[in-house]
């Protein structure tokens, strides 16, 4: 008797240990992913915790440099690091659905005329980059054939380390998204920045791990909870306060 109502009490208890999503990202990622414990962690951090609190699954979030972050997920140490593109992570495991709508630009100190067309107009250019980033083809391209003094950046804040690098005059430019930018002018009163031309949007993703068994259970709910979002209007009241708008609709036109 005593058995069976411990059995019942645990059955009402929330869901176990096991069922914990931890994930990693940088801190300096925000609007995407910010300080874990602060106000606010991210955007995507936010989504995460609104499709798997209501399956029972605890988010936990951590920071680590993304390079790192990378390494730690691959092996298992972590669920998750988000958000991600696939070419970052090719042996990853990826929902259908994106987390988020992304745009990598170049920037420059505010009275520079030099602009980014396509992959030659980067000659003469001193561009700070990221280690483990990808920016798309045309880019990824044009660092790998050298066609620019690209700096490898790694370590932690490199969004404002690049932006200061740049202000002191050790770059020409640098490659960051526009998100991040933005946000970080905002919140650095010493940043100002030029956009100087973009490579096309593009999306990016939660990457699961592909050495936790779950990850594709956790791929699948991913996908059917960012739906629900969109369809009850939550994912737009989640991206509103980072100002930001539900792309899902534009996502969906282009498949």
């Amino acid at each position: 008797m005593l058995f069976a109502v411990l059995a019942a009490a645990f059955a009402l208890l929330p869901a176990a240990a096991a069922d914990a999503i931890t994930v990693v990202a940088p801190d300096f990622w925000c609007p995407f992913s910010c300080k874990a414990g602060a106000a606010p962690e991210g955007f995507t951090i936010d989504i995460l915790r609104a499709i798997f609190k209501p399956l029972g699954r605890q988010v936990r979030y951590e920071n680590l440099n993304y390079a790192r972050a990378l390494v730690a997920v691959r092996a298992g140490r972590y669920s998750a690091t988000s958000p991600t593109y696939k070419d970052e992570a090719p042996d990853f495991i990826f929902p259908s659905t994106p987390i988020s709508r992304n745009r990598y630009c170049f920037y420059t100190a505010p009275d520079s005329r030099w602009q980014y067309k396509h992959a030659a107009s980067l000659a003469g250019q001193r561009v700070g980059i990221v280690h483990g980033y990808a920016y798309g083809k045309e880019i990824d391209q044009a660092v790998a054939q050298g066609l620019a003094a690209f700096e490898l950046n790694y370590g932690e804040d490199l969004g404002y380390r690049l932006a200061r690098k740049l202000m002191l005059g050790r770059l020409d430019s640098f490659i960051e998204d526009e998100n991040v930018v933005s946000y970080m002018m905002a919140t650095h009163a010493d940043v100002r920045l030029r956009q100087a031309g973009c490579a096309p949007a593009s999306y990016s993703y939660l990457a699961l791990s592909p050495a936790v068994a779950e990850s594709r259970t956790l791929a699948r709910e991913f996908d059917e909870g960012i739906a629900r979002l969109h369809e009850s209007g939550q994912l737009e009241r989640i991206l509103k306060p980072y100002g930001l708008r539900d792309w899902m609709g534009q996502y969906r036109k282009g498949q």
